[in-house]
């Protein structure tokens, strides 16, 4: 069940294409002190003229846009401005993954995501074949598989991500997913969201930052906004606020070929993605990977993408030479094949120094940049505009201190550093499944005959080499079922109340999510009914911006408390009694209906949480405790000195 009412019409892509176009003429307008004009009147532009906005987002990617609906949704006016002329032509940065399910449904865009997004049956095994067709003795053999983000039904792992979100995790490309996110920033900010739109300087002033901007049609406009934030994938913003990027560069280089065709009769509608290995073929395109794009999914999927890893500036085809490598990594000589499009880039893995700088911030892949394993990117991308946007709001409506955004910072660039190293590491160990191969450039039939050897049911080495290659395999359950990377994150400082404990052991492989209310993880899930319906206890937290309190049937007292500190802070305070089913219920208290709240809660009778408008837990009580704490809690964690002095 969604509490906040879903986006059901999705806005069509624009039909021009995001080209790459030189950039405009630099030129920015300066202010001197005090707000007074000292330059030169340029395209029109002067002082008279100047927009003032609360936030202007420099960038209109997945973090750009869901940030301005985050915003929309808790009342901050905002402009959002993007020099492509369209959302995305790439079909990268596809899984979408737990964390970002509840958020996407927290702000009303789930129902959306799913309509269009791979069926969980369809995206429940990795396979590592030969090739997806052909008639000779090593074609279409299965070398190992995996299975994926606890999609398939039955299993333990399964039941486990059942169990620990509202929703299981998703695979849509921002080929089709950042036209839902820019339809739902639309629909909450009409005519805000400024496609074809440079901004061409900025300048942060110390109370405001003029930001200047060029339409597409070459006007020019003066905002005068109270925060810049950049998440334009690091290309202006960061570098001019002094963002240093650190780590490797220079890796690998991807390159996609992105097309379509009828793969329908080959395809096993339960594999979101095939790495085919063909003995055959030469070095560098005898290796790659092969996903459907949809719209339509699985084996009826009408577009394709398959990617290919080299060395950096290493050639590997031409685009006349397109389809000749997609029919021969396949063995499908005579497929029809429709090139869309081709793009190559360079895999790195780098973090920002900084994530602030002033009135201006960072976001996205301008504060972290890593391979795509783990499917990481995008998640942390809206992890960021989440974390960011309650901040922005409760500030610019003085319901905290401006230092409350200094924890901006602390909290995401710790977690940005923690998915760089592990998506890189994880990337790394698909040389260890290409060393378990055991094929040899330039051998091919060496390789081939070793390829015969695994596959001859007869003979002993050859059965080791295929068990030992499925016991590597199933150790990349680290990129496929990384559950605690998708969950378990926490921020060990920032906006939070300590209680003194210790997090729970972090399994060193990332697979084991242990669910907990302490402060500065995030708020666990459990089915919870109240009036014959059924919802999350993430959506008792909801879109507005207000804080939550969850207690139990003993916590009377904290309830006052809450209004009582809401009235002294004035600040949205929902609160929630969870009760256990066997307890007697008021028509008010939520019912936890399957008992999992009650195993995951952390506090004893009378306890409580507080839980952050993006359902962070922020302070906990694990009993009856003091009423008066839990406005002091609140106050420190706004950034005030205490309720007195806010008063």
């Amino acid at each position: 069940m969604q509490l906040e009412k879903p986006i059901h019409q999705v806005a069509s892509p624009e039909p021009e294409l995001r080209t790459r176009k030189p950039p405009l003429p630099h030129k920015f307008v300066s202010v001197g002190p005090g707000g007074k004009c000292s330059f030169n009147e340029i395209s029109g532009v002067n002082m008279a003229n100047t927009i003032d906005i609360p936030v202007l987002i420099v960038g209109g990617g997945s973090c750009g846009l869901t940030l301005s609906t985050f915003l929309s949704d808790q009342g901050v006016d905002h402009v959002l401005c993007e020099r492509h002329l369209s959302t995305s032509i790439l079909p990268k940065a596809h899984i979408i993954n737990q964390r970002t399910m509840e958020i996407l449904r927290q702000h009303g865009m789930v129902d959306a995501i799913e309509k269009e997004a791979t069926p969980p049956q369809q995206m429940c095994q990795v396979l590592w074949q030969t090739s997806l067709a052909g008639d000779g003795p090593l074609d279409r053999k299965v070398l190992g598989s995996l299975d994926t983000w606890g999609c398939q039904v039955g299993t333990e792992r399964y039941a486990t991500y059942r169990r620990d979100a509202p929703h299981m995790p998703s695979n849509l490309p921002l080929l089709f997913s950042e036209p839902i996110f820019r339809a739902a920033a639309e629909k909450r900010n009409p005519g805000k969201i400024l496609f074809g739109h440079t901004v061409t300087d900025f300048k942060d002033e110390g109370d405001h930052v003029m930001v200047n901007v060029q339409s597409k049609e070459g006007d020019f406009k003066l905002y005068r906004a109270k925060y810049l934030i950049g998440a334009d994938g690091g290309k202006s913003v960061g570098p001019k606020i002094g963002v240093q990027m650190v780590g490797p560069t220079g890796i690998r280089q991807i390159s996609s070929i992105h097309f379509k065709a009828d793969l329908s009769k080959y395809w096993d509608d339960r594999t979101c993605m095939t790495h085919f290995i063909n003995p055959e073929l030469g070095t560098g395109l005898r290796s790659g990977s092969i996903l459907p794009i949809g719209p339509t999914w699985g084996r009826h999927s009408e577009q394709w993408m398959m990617n290919f890893v080299a060395k950096v500036d290493e050639p590997l085809f031409n685009d006349d030479a397109a389809a000749s490598v997609v029919r021969n990594l396949l063995k499908l000589p005579q497929l029809d094949v429709e090139i869309m499009r081709l793009s190559t880039w360079v895999v790195e893995r780098v973090h920002a120094t900084k994530y602030r700088e002033g009135r201006v911030f960072i976001g996205g892949d301008s504060a972290h940049r890593h391979p795509p394993t783990t499917g990481l990117g995008l998640n942390t991308a809206i992890g960021d505009s989440h974390n960011l946007a309650w901040k922005l709001a409760y500030v610019l409506k003085c319901k905290a201190e401006p230092t409350i955004l200094d924890t901006y910072e602390p909290e995401r660039q710790l977690i940005g550093k923690r998915n760089c190293d592990w998506a890189f590491f994880t990337f790394k160990c698909h040389a260890v499944i290409a060393a378990a191969m055991g094929l040899q450039d330039g051998k091919p039939e060496a390789n081939k005959a070793h390829f015969a050897n695994m596959f001859d049911g007869s003979s002993e080495t050859g059965r080791a080499a295929r068990a030992q290659l499925q016991y590597i395999i199933n150790g990349q359950e680290i990129e496929f079922g990384a559950h605690e990377m998708d969950l378990g994150f926490f921020y060990p400082q920032g906006s939070i109340v300590s209680d003194g404990t210790s997090p729970p052991p972090e399994h060193p492989r990332h697979q084991v999510y242990t669910p907990t209310t302490r402060p500065g993880h995030r708020l666990p899930h459990a089915w919870i009914g109240r009036d014959g319906k059924i919802c999350s206890t993430h959506d008792l937290v909801g879109s507005k911006g207000d804080f939550l309190l969850i207690t139990d049937g003993a916590g009377q007292p904290w309830i006052e408390a809450a209004k009582k500190a809401s009235a002294e802070l004035g600040v949205g305070i929902t609160t929630a009694q969870i009760v256990e089913p066997r307890q007697s219920a008021s028509d008010d208290d939520y019912v936890d209906i399957e008992s999992h709240w009650t195993s995951v809660k952390d506090f004893g009778a009378g306890g409580a949480i507080l839980v952050r408008p993006d359902t962070m837990v922020a302070w906990r009580s694990f009993g009856p405790g003091a009423p008066e704490l839990l406005s002091q809690g609140l106050a420190s964690i706004l950034g005030w000195k205490g309720v007195e002095k806010h008063r």
